[in-house]
């Protein structure tokens, strides 16, 4: 008898922690996917820096940032926006972006600032969050 209830607990132990891991590895698999869709579309543009190699018989054109009218040379900070692909110098595109949400070459809209907690922002409406942090 004693044997009997110390195996149908041991089961019972065992049954609950394949339950409580399995809950808790879906429960992260999901707060991985909930994150990574809500700061997926946020990609406002890709920073990179220019490196010259020297490519036999491909000509290569040469970044040009239309704000200051200037080649990129080797060593500057460029931006890619990824709503056009329009490339600009780091210093002359964010002064332009905390102005405007639009591409100065062709206008295209570029997606807002991501929020601070990207998870909350699935739950909570904005205009609550923002009254809370302000």
């Amino acid at each position: 008898m004693f044997a009997e209830s110390l195996i149908s607990l041991s089961q019972f132990i065992t049954k609950s922690f394949i339950i409580v891991s399995l809950s808790v590895f879906s429960l992260r698999l999901f707060l991985r996917l909930a994150s990574f869709l809500v700061t997926r579309p946020w990609r406002r543009y890709r920073t990179f820096t220019i490196r010259h190699r020297r490519r036999w018989r491909k000509i290569t054109v040469e970044p040009y940032c239309s704000i200051c009218l200037q080649d990129a040379s080797e060593g500057e900070k460029m931006r890619r926006l990824a709503a056009c692909g329009h490339c600009f110098h780091a210093e002359c595109i964010d002064p332009w972006l905390e102005e405007r949400s639009t591409c100065p070459e062709c206008r295209a809209q570029i997606p807002p600032v991501p929020p601070e907690y990207p998870l909350i922002a699935l739950v909570v409406p904005p205009g609550v969050i923002e009254l809370f942090t302000k």
